[in-house]
């Protein structure tokens, strides 16, 4: 298999050979992994496994694995099978794995899959490890929706050629490659009625002519190593289904749902597959129903608002602001490595005085190991305006106080280190391109003994400081991370993320007169606490996201059992509630945090 073939040059990812099933893979010093042997093996020292296949390969300079496995009829997917393939691998040979997949929970693919598709599957793992071709998200659609026809679409725009990822989109295809799914943006909406099929090409035809981040797939090396190729011009296919005519809106619904749940539960080929996926659902003879799902290398959150913006008004100016190739360009030229640069010391500051480690061990893992929850809090908009409206500080500062204090009661580690995700569209030329810009900044915060105003106004310089260097080559961070942490002899975890998605518009007022405790009881009786998902493919060791709602805040995170046990879990999103509503009552509350 070779990793950067490309469709669109009359190859497809199989074509030339670099990669072959079964080979023994160098592990230095004379030692071979042999995945055959290592199968052999696994199999002697697991009972509940019937079949295992190995996929490993040398890529990007290091040896990676995993370890797919196909359970015994009765066999519980969620025991800790990872312990039992481990200790039939040479430590040598442990070190390389990256995950341990059941077929059935991990990846959705049947128990027999490994008999009938054996070599079929390794090529796709091993891409999947090179981060060329990612699972989807949510379950299998049952029945699959089939198409009635596929319109083909010819598109054509401005640029082409091979670069390296900007940084923007190196950062997120990171996390794409380490949560083991495409992180999908989209959904469906219903169709000005009248609308005919034609027009809904002519979108799609626009969405790939205009934004060069719509013609862009992925190359890879025979090492695994990445770059981006912009196509000048191409051919995508507009779905076309067709929804029970006499079925009413509730049937135009269900199909338009199954076909958006479909896209995102399909695998993506970046390097074959353009980054949008769009089908319409006729009913009677008319468009009445969209469903859209893009890959999140192609935009972040600002990135989609330009783009709705200029899809709607049919946008012909020239887009503004520098392209992805033009930003590859600026950021491997001398004044893009000073900038990056002067990132690297302030990361280098933080690094070098970083508590470890970020998350103590769990009391309580669990398997699936990674879990999600939300929390609805009708209390957190008020309590964060009075807070607001007390002591004049932004909302972002009061965020990161909060927050900060929050998750050092939680952990009980403080400084409180967390990475504030950041747009980066208050750079002139990055406000309205469509492209993935979004980057995580690096946040220390003191919390330790002062009041809440004390941490808010210790919140300014760094919320700044983050603002001011969330532009950064990620490549460089991750060389960054390893010897730091080489030269303080301890493991850096720096996976703790904190996206705040609000509008800075919708602030609400803090109220005339002052909430008293008794009313701050009554809305948060309204509060709910909800779990998600549990699942075996990463996410990072903590991620929070705080979105607006028309009543309330929503707090959703994602978490490490290994690193916060389910009970922290959810004490985290009710801390941060507490503090802000104790904060909002009582002035010079204590944060109730010893630097000692």
């Amino acid at each position: 298999m070779h990793l950067g073939s490309h469709l669109a040059r009359g190859r497809t990812p199989e074509s030339e050979p670099a990669f072959v099933p079964y080979d023994p893979v160098d592990l230095g010093e004379g030692r071979l992994l042999r995945p055959a042997e290592v199968e052999k093996r696994i199999l002697e020292v697991a009972p509940s496994v019937r079949d295992c296949l190995v996929a490993s390969a040398r890529l990007r300079g290091r040896v990676q694995t995993d370890v797919l496995l196909a359970l015994e009829t009765g066999a519980d997917p969620d025991d800790d099978h990872e312990a039992a393939v481990l200790s039939a691998l040479s430590a040598a040979e442990a070190a390389t794995v990256r995950r341990v997949l059941v077929l059935g929970a991990d990846r959705d693919l049947p128990a027999d899959q490994l008999e009938r598709r054996r070599t079929e599957t390794w090529l796709h793992q091993v891409a999947e490890i090179a981060g060329a071709r990612l699972p989807g998200v949510g379950s299998a659609v049952d029945p699959v929706p089939v198409p009635v026809e596929r319109v083909a679409v010819e598109f054509a725009g401005d640029g082409e050629g091979v670069a390296k990822l900007t940084w923007g989109q190196h950062e997120i295809w990171q996390s794409m490659t380490r949560q083991g799914n495409w992180l999908p943006l989209g959904g469906w909406r219903p169709v000005d009625p009248g609308t005919p099929v034609e027009a809904i090409a002519d979108e799609l035809a626009y969405l790939h002519s205009r934004f060069p981040s719509m013609r862009t797939l992925l190359r890879f090396d025979e090492e695994g190593r990445l770059r981006q190729e912009l196509s000048s011009s191409g051919t995508t296919y507009l779905d076309v289904f067709d929804a029970d005519p006499d079925g009413g809106p509730e049937a135009a619904d269900a199909l338009a749902t199954a076909i958006s749940d479909h896209y995102q539960h399909l695998p993506y080929d970046l390097r074959v597959e353009w980054p949008v996926r769009m089908g319409v659902v006729r009913q009677g003879g008319e468009a009445v129903r969209l469903a859209v799902a893009m890959h999140h290398l192609a935009l972040d959150g600002g990135g989609a608002e330009t783009m709705l913006r200029d899809v709607a008004t049919r946008s012909r100016e020239k887009p503004s602001g520098l392209q992805q190739l033009e930003q590859t360009e600026w950021q491997t030229s001398a004044a893009g490595r000073r900038h990056s640069d002067r990132a690297m010391r302030h990361f280098g500051d933080i690094l070098r005085v970083m508590p470890t480690p970020t998350f103590p061990p769990s009391g309580d893992p669990r398997r699936p190991r990674f879990w999600s929850a939300e929390y609805y809090s009708p209390a957190l908009r008020p309590a964060l305006a009075a807070i607001r409206e007390r002591t004049g500080a932004d909302p972002t500062r009061i965020l990161f106080a909060v927050y900060g204090i929050a998750l050092a009661h939680v952990t009980g580690v403080h400084p409180a280190l967390f990475r504030p995700v950041i747009g980066n569209r208050f750079r002139h030329q990055l406000a309205d391109v469509v492209c993935h810009a979004a980057q995580a900044g690096i946040v220390l915060l003191d919390v330790a003994d002062g009041t809440v105003e004390d941490v808010i106004e210790r919140a300014g310089p760094a919320a700044m400081n983050a603002l001011k260097h969330s532009y950064f080559d990620p490549e460089q961070l991750n060389e960054l991370v390893e010897s730091t942490g080489r030269d303080r002899g301890a493991e850096l975890d720096i996976a703790s993320f904190l996206n705040d998605r609000r509008s800075m518009d919708s602030a609400v007022p803090a109220p005339e007169t002052a909430v008293t405790a008794e009313e701050f009881a009554k809305v948060r009786a309204a509060s709910r606490f909800t779990w998600i998902q549990r699942r075996n493919d990463p996410v990072e060791r903590l991620f929070l996201h705080v979105d607006d709602g028309p009543d309330a805040v929503t707090l959703t995170v994602e978490a490490d059992t290994h690193g916060m046990s389910p009970a922290q879990i959810e004490s985290l999103v009710r801390e941060i509630e507490e503090v802000a509503v104790q904060a909002a009552l009582q002035p010079q509350l204590s944060t109730r945090i010893s630097a000692h």
